[in-house]
């Protein structure tokens, strides 16, 4: 049984895969697993492979809660599983992002955008011959939110909708924070169509990503945990060194 573990800056994504099929799959507050992280990894595992951007704090709590397991944390690389790592520096380049990146390729073998919208919005773009040719980084919706709120003194707290002309603060909030996020994927698309790259699939993936469904100007693949869907593919590469 494989332990993979997305550790993000809010969010533990967990699941335990056989080999053929997930067997389970959690999500749970960082707080909550970095206070008790035996509560959430009880399945004993042959293989545990994790992707975190979580920091120390993270990391400490999982060693100390398994502590005779041995542990594969995911670092971006030039070059692994099809994937060809533009960045400047490759090792710079988040392991979550590299997951996803990892998840695309063996997912969709043509030119792909993969937006992430979790505790920031992640914008990657793959090319057709598996080359990422980089991405860009903006902060999610609920920063942008928190933002107005503490930035501002006529903001009130209070989730409003998306709507064509906002008559209301709430409304204007929630639609300009949408229409925000949509307009940084949408230049993208923009770009890579404009580099003629051939047929193109957006994937969409991350504990927002619903939010930008519905206001997409094309079709989407959503995809849920897409960064354990890759952490699967670059364990498999593992085990075949």
């Amino acid at each position: 049984m494989l332990l993979a573990i997305d550790a993000g800056n809010t969010t533990v994504k967990i699941g335990y895969h056989d080999g053929l099929a997930w067997q389970a799959q959690q999500r749970i507050n960082l707080p909550d697993f970095i206070q008790n992280p035996t509560c959430f990894v009880q399945t004993p595992a042959d293989q545990i492979i994790i992707a975190n951007v979580a920091g120390t704090r993270f990391q400490s709590a999982l060693e100390l809660a398994l502590p005779n397991q041995t542990m594969h944390w995911v670092q971006a690389t030039a070059q692994s599983c099809g994937v060809y790592n533009q960045y400047q520096d490759p090792m710079q380049l988040g392991a979550d992002r590299w997951g996803m990146l990892i998840a695309a390729r063996a997912m969709f073998q043509q030119t792909c955008i993969v937006a992430s919208l979790g505790t920031a919005l992640t914008v990657d773009v793959l090319t057709a011959e598996g080359v990422f040719q980089g991405g860009c980084i903006a902060p999610g919706a609920k920063l942008m939110r928190t933002a107005l709120m503490q930035g501002t003194h006529a903001v009130q707290s209070g989730l409003g909708q998306v709507a064509a002309y906002p008559t209301n603060t709430a409304d204007a909030i929630e639609t300009g924070v949408i229409y925000a996020l949509v307009g940084v994927i949408h230049n993208m698309i923009a770009s890579v169509e404009a580099s003629a790259q051939g047929p193109l699939q957006l994937i969409l993936t991350g504990g927002d990503a619903h939010l930008l469904v519905p206001h997409l100007s094309r079709d989407v693949q959503l995809v849920d945990n897409l960064v354990l869907e890759g952490l699967i593919v670059l364990a498999r590469e593992e085990n075949n060194r």
